[in-house]
């Protein structure tokens, strides 16, 4: 079982989650034939962004990924679940 709380399950593949330690983190499936997930902690701006937008923030913010995997090197790919 995750030590993560799922906040936000999106249609558009991604999903945000807090971790044990209250961070937030979207995780994000990105790819065309080959799809793998990555996850990018929120930073403290981004975390009041999401906290006042929600939804509309972080749709943003996945198609932002999704256009740009790496996303300035601050992705990871995600832990097997």
């Amino acid at each position: 079982m995750s030590d993560e709380e799922v906040l936000l399950q999106s249609p558009l593949l991604y999903r945000v989650l807090r971790g044990r330690d209250g961070a937030l983190s979207i995780e994000v499936v990105v790819g065309g034939i080959v799809q793998f997930e990555v996850r990018v902690r929120l930073n403290a701006e981004e975390t009041e962004s999401f906290q006042r937008e929600g939804r509309a923030f972080s749709d943003r913010m996945a198609q932002a990924i999704m256009a740009n995997p790496p996303f300035g090197g601050r992705s990871v790919k995600s832990p097997v679940q």
